[in-house]
């Protein structure tokens, strides 16, 4: 296996990155990868369900284009902190019905996914998030899960 993609959210990229790069440094080709999903109708959904209302209009009026440009944005953030760590890689966006779906089926046999959990203690399915926990369930090929602290 040559490829590793490194999933990025635009949160904790730069802890990502960091833990990241002992791992990279294995792969031929390294990617960093941002998914998106149904985040507009999901946000809008929440607002109706919790508030009774749908939210003030976006910036935007096409919620995918929206949602791919920021995902463009996360990505090429964390190509430039890889470069910053002397490595050279690429970017790319996918998507899917949400997050967890896009990268569980980014994942294959060509490609090890590298995924960061987040900062909880719990031991066992608990101790990463639902985007996580989803990819270590489904995923298609190769995974490391690396601890965020």
């Amino acid at each position: 296996m040559e490829r590793i993609a490194v999933c990025v959210d635009g949160v904790e990229d730069e802890n990502v990155i960091a833990a990241a790069i002992p791992w990279v440094s294995r792969f031929g080709e390294v990617e960093v990868l941002c998914a998106y999903g149904d985040v507009a109708g999901r946000e809008l959904q929440h607002a109706r369900d919790r508030h009774g209302r749908p939210p003030p209009p976006r910036p935007h009026h096409d919620d995918e284009t929206f949602d791919r440009e920021q995902a463009e944005a996360i990505a090429a953030r964390g190509v430039t902190l890889m470069a910053q760590q002397n490595v050279k890689a690429g970017a790319r966006v996918i998507s899917g019905r949400d997050a967890g779906h896009a990268l569980a089926a980014a994942s294959g046999s060509e490609v090890a996914l590298l995924l960061a959990a987040g900062h909880r203690e719990d031991v066992g399915p608990h101790s990463v998030g639902h985007v996580a926990r989803f990819v270590v369930d489904h995923a298609r090929g190769p995974l490391i899960v690396i601890r965020v602290r």
